[in-house]
C-alpha cells in the first residue's frame, strides 16, 4: 500500500491543480494578515476553510478518480488487493491536500496568530479534507458517468455549504417560540460543515454576537467532552464515507 500510495501522492505532487492549489491557499493566507488585523483574518480564512476547501477537494478528488480509471485498471492487474487500491487513493489525496492547507493557510495563521482558534482552525480544515475527499470517492465509486458523478457531487457540497443552514434557519423560524435549542444542537452535527464553522466561532469574540440563544452552544463547545463529541462526530464523517466508498469499490465489477 505504502508503494501505490507514493505513486499517487507522486503523481498528485506534479500535477498542476495541486500546485494552483497551494499558491491560492498561500496567496489568500498571506494577503489577508497583510492587509486585517489577525482577528479579522482568522475570520476570513475561516470562510475560505469551510467554503472553498470543500468545494476544491471535492471536485478534484471526484475528478481524479474518474480520469485515473484505466491506471486503477493497471494497478488491478498487479497482485493488489482492491481495498490496497482505494486505499491508496485516499491516502494518497488526504496527503496532498491536507499538506498544500496546512502550507498555504497553517504557516502564515501560526506565524501570524498562534492561538487556539488558530489551532483549532487547522484541525477542523484538515478534518473537512479528509470528509469532503471521502464523500467524492464515495459518489465516485458508485455513479459510473462522469458528468452525473460531478452533478451529484456539486449539489451534495452545495446541500451541506448552503441548503442545510437555510433549511435549518426555516425550522428555528417557524418554531421559534418553543425550546428548540438542543434539538438545533444535535441536528447541526449532521453538517460537517456546520461542526466545523461552531467550534471555531465559539472561540472568537463573535460567539457574543449568537445571544442568549447560543448559551447553549456556548456551553456544549466549549466544554472538554463537547470538543471531544465534535471531533469525533467529525472523524465519524471521515470514516463512514471512506468505508462505504472501500465497500463499493471491493464489489464493484470493473
Amino acid at each position: 500500500m505504502q508503494k501505490v500510495s507514493y505513486y499517487i501522492l507522486s503523481d498528485l505532487i506534479r500535477n498542476r491543480v495541486i500546485l494552483g492549489y497551494v499558491l491560492l491557499l498561500a496567496t489568500v493566507g498571506w494577503g489577508t494578515f497583510m492587509v486585517e488585523l489577525p482577528e479579522k483574518a482568522l475570520l476570513v480564512l475561516m470562510q475560505v476553510t469551510l467554503l472553498a476547501l470543500p468545494l476544491i477537494t471535492m471536485v478534484f478528488a471526484t475528478m481524479y478518480y474518474y480520469h485515473a480509471q484505466e491506471f486503477i485498471l493497471l494497478l488491478l492487474a498487479q497482485p493488489v488487493t482492491r481495498s490496497t487500491v482505494i486505499g491508496s487513493t485516499y491516502t494518497g489525496l488526504c496527503i496532498a491536500f491536507v499538506g498544500s492547507f496546512l502550507v498555504g493557510i497553517g504557516v502564515p495563521l501560526l506565524l501570524f496568530y498562534p492561538t487556539v482558534t488558530s489551532l483549532l482552525l487547522l484541525v477542523s480544515g484538515t478534518l473537512l479534507t479528509l470528509i469532503f475527499i471521502a464523500l467524492a470517492l464515495s459518489i465516485a465509486t458508485r455513479v459510473a458517468d462522469k458528468a452525473r458523478g460531478m452533478g451529484v457531487t456539486l449539489l451534495l457540497w452545495t446541500f451541506f455549504a448552503f441548503l442545510y443552514d437555510g433549511i435549518l434557519l426555516f425550522f428555528m423560524y417557524q418554531w421559534g417560540e418553543y425550546p428548540i435549542e438542543r434539538g438545533v444542537l444535535v441536528s447541526s452535527l449532521l453538517n460537517p460543515i456546520d461542526v466545523a464553522r461552531i467550534l471555531i466561532i465559539m472561540k472568537t469574540e463573535a460567539s457574543a454576537l449568537l445571544g442568549l440563544s447560543g448559551a447553549v452552544f456556548q456551553t456544549f463547545f466549549n466544554s472538554s467532552s463537547g470538543l471531544v463529541t465534535s471531533l469525533s462526530v467529525l472523524l465519524l464523517w471521515a470514516v463512514i464515507p471512506y468505508g462505504l466508498a472501500r465497500r463499493r469499490f471491493v464489489r464493484k465489477d470493473m
